[in-house]
């Protein structure tokens, strides 16, 4: 009976909420770094077979943790139980301590670029 609740957990859909990041606002109007974050995030939950359900981002620094986008994909991920996906790490945050609470409080994360799972 066990090993059939788990087969039905493993089947269920996984949802996946997307972040990209830029630094300055040059580089978010010329679309140079959004548009290949958001290529390498789309291929990689298409392989993953998640479902993309939002994608958010952000024109300023990864050290501002109250930046708008990177709020509402904390909250739609909470929300769905999605997991957070970014090119890179380092377009979610640039602060260990804020990437250690995210991992604590229990958002899944995964970078286009490392496959693995953080959580």
């Amino acid at each position: 009976m066990a090993a059939s609740r788990f087969s039905r957990a493993s089947t269920q859909p996984r949802y996946a909420v997307a972040l990209y990041r830029v630094s300055t606002a040059e580089q978010g109007h010329s679309g140079l770094g959004l548009e290949a974050q958001q290529a390498s995030v789309r291929a990689f939950v298409e392989r993953e077979g998640w479902t993309l359900v939002a994608e958010h981002q952000d024109i300023a620094s990864g050290k501002d943790d109250r930046r708008p986008g990177f709020q509402a994909a904390l909250t739609r991920c909470r929300q769905l139980g999605a997991v957070l996906v970014a090119a890179r790490v380092g377009r979610i945050t640039r602060r260990a301590h804020t990437l250690s609470q995210l991992l604590e409080e229990g958002i899944s994360i995964r970078a286009a670029d490392m496959p693995g799972r953080m959580t």
